[in-house]
C-alpha cells in the first residue's frame, strides 16, 4: 500500500504497462506500478522471441502509416536491445518480380530504403541461405519481451511497484483516483490512472458503463529441439523470418546440449486456454514447414522441447485501443495490442503521456514521427460509442503541462 498518493498510477506490468511507466517516470512524475504477478512481464509478455517489423500492407492508409510511426519508434527504443537484428520477410511462392518495381511500391507505402529493401530469390539465396523473394529490414528484429519488462520497469530509480495485487475497482474522490484490492483495502491513490492490464481494463471500466469489445486469441509458440549434428540444423536460416508465421534463428543450449528452435504461432481466436496443446504444435510444424520452401525436410524430425502459450487481447476491429477514457477525467486505457504488443505499446509509450500531461518531450516526440490527432483517432477508446469506428474520436490534447 501506497503511503502518499502519486502523480500517475500503472494498472499492469506486461510491455505496455512497462513502457508507459518508463516514459512517464523519464518526464518526473511520481509513479506507481501495480500488477497481480510478482513481478513485470509474467503473463502474455513472458516469452524472449518476440519479432517486429512493418507490416507490408497494400495501400499507405491511414493504420498502415499509424503502425510505420510506431515502428520507427521501436527502432529508437530497443536500439541494443534486440536479440537478433534483422527480419526477412517472405514474400509468396512462385513472386519475384522486377526490383525496381517492388521498389518503387515499398517507397510508396512509406518504406524507404533505410527501413526495408526488396530482395530477389536469388539475392537472398547468397545472402540469407532461403530461396525466397522477400524484404529486408535490417533494423527490425526478435527480442527478449520479458527482460525488456524487466528493465523497463527496474531501470527506473524511485518508481514504486505493487505485486501480487490485483485492483478489483477504482472510484474517484475530489481529483484522486483511488485503487482497491480483492480485499476492499485502498492500495493506492492516484491523480492519473492507466489501464495497460489487457482483459482486466474491462473488468475495472464495467462499473463505469465503458464498453471495449474485447475478445481473447490464444498464441502457441513451439521450441523444437535440433541436435548438434543433425542434418536439419543447415535447413534453417540464422536470421528472422516472417511470412505466414515467424521464426527466430536456432539458439544453443548448453543444459541439453541442442539448439532450440522457436515457431509460431496458432492463432486461436476467443480462446483462452494458457495450456499447451499437441494440436497447436502440429500446426506450427506446418508453419515451419511453410516457412523453408522451397526446401523440404522431415516434420518428424521437429521434436518439439518446450512451448509458450498467451492469450492476446484484440478489439471487434482489431485495432489496439488507446486514449483518454469518455466522460472520466484522468482516466487512460492501453490494451488490444494483439500480436503487435511491442509496436503497439511503443505508441502508447508516447501517446498516453502527451494526453494526460502534455509536456514538451511528449509532443514533440509525437510530431516527430508525424503522429496527427486524426490518425490517432483511430486507436481512441471512444469509437465505439453509438458504434462509431473513430470519424468523432478525435483526441484533444491538454493545452498547459503538467509534468514537472
Amino acid at each position: 500500500m501506497l503511503s502518499k498518493p502519486v502523480d500517475v498510477l500503472v494498472i499492469g506490468a506486461g510491455i505496455a504497462g512497462a513502457s508507459i511507466a518508463n516514459q512517464y517516470h523519464r518526464l518526473g512524475v511520481s509513479v506507481c506500478v501495480v500488477d497481480g504477478a510478482s513481478g513485470p512481464g509474467q503473463a502474455t509478455s513472458a516469452h524472449d522471441g518476440a519479432i517486429t517489423h512493418p507490416a507490408l500492407g497494400r495501400t499507405a492508409s491511414r493504420l498502415h502509416r499509424l503502425a510505420l510511426s510506431a515502428y520507427r519508434m521501436v527502432e529508437l527504443d530497443c536500439d541494443g536491445a534486440w536479440d537478433h537484428r534483422g527480419v526477412f520477410a517472405l514474400a509468396k511462392m512462385g513472386t519475384d518480380l522486377d526490383e525496381k518495381v517492388l521498389q518503387n511500391k515499398l517507397t510508396q507505402l512509406g518504406i524507404t530504403s533505410d527501413i526495408g529493401e526488396y530482395i530477389s530469390s536469388e539475392n537472398a539465396q547468397q545472402r540469407f541461405g532461403i530461396e525466397r523473394a522477400g524484404v529486408w529490414f535490417p533494423g527490425a528484429g526478435s527480442i527478449n519481451l520479458a527482460g525488456l519488462c524487466k528493465e523497463r520497469i527496474l531501470s527506473c530509480k524511485g518508481l514504486q511497484t505493487i505485486w501480487s495485487s490485483t485492483i478489483e475497482h477504482l472510484e474517484l474522490k475530489g481529483d484522486l483516483w483511488r485503487a482497491f484490492d480483492k480485499n476492499g483495502s485502498c492500495i493506492a491513490k492516484a491523480q492519473t490512472v492507466v489501464l495497460a492490464n489487457a482483459f482486466g481494463a474491462q473488468d475495472l471500466l464495467t462499473s463505469f458503463a465503458q464498453k471495449l469489445y474485447l475478445k481473447p486469441v490464444r498464441g502457441q509458440l513451439s521450441i523444437f529441439r535440433i541436435d548438434q549434428q543433425a542434418d536439419l540444423l543447415d535447413c534453417i536460416p540464422k536470421i528472422n523470418l516472417s511470412g505466414d508465421g515467424y521464426c527466430t534463428p536456432p539458439v544453443w543450449d548448453p543444459e541439453t546440449q541442442s539448439h532450440r528452435w522457436l515457431v509460431g504461432s496458432t492463432y486461436d481466436e476467443n480462446q483462452n486456454s494458457t495450456q499447451p496443446s499437441a494440436a497447436s504444435d502440429a500446426h506450427n510444424r506446418q508453419l515451419a514447414l511453410g516457412l523453408l520452401k522451397p526446401q523440404t525436410i522431415d516434420p518428424a524430425k521437429l521434436t518439439v522441447a518446450d512451448q509458450f502459450v498467451g492469450v492476446r487481447c484484440v478489439s471487434k476491429d482489431r485495432l489496439p485501443i488507446m486514449g483518454a477514457i469518455s466522460g472520466m477525467p484522468n482516466l487512460y486505457v492501453a490494451t488490444a495490442l494483439g500480436s503487435r504488443g511491442l509496436l503497439w505499446s511503443t505508441l502508447a509509450s508516447a501517446l498516453i503521456p502527451a494526453l494526460s500531461h502534455s509536456s514538451d518531450f511528449a509532443l514533440e516526440r509525437l510530431a516527430r514521427f508525424g503522429l496527427d490527432s486524426e490518425s490517432l483517432a483511430l486507436l481512441s477508446p471512444a469509437r465505439f460509442l453509438a458504434g462509431a469506428l473513430a470519424s468523432n474520436s478525435k483526441p484533444i490534447f491538454p493545452l498547459g503541462s503538467k509534468a514537472r
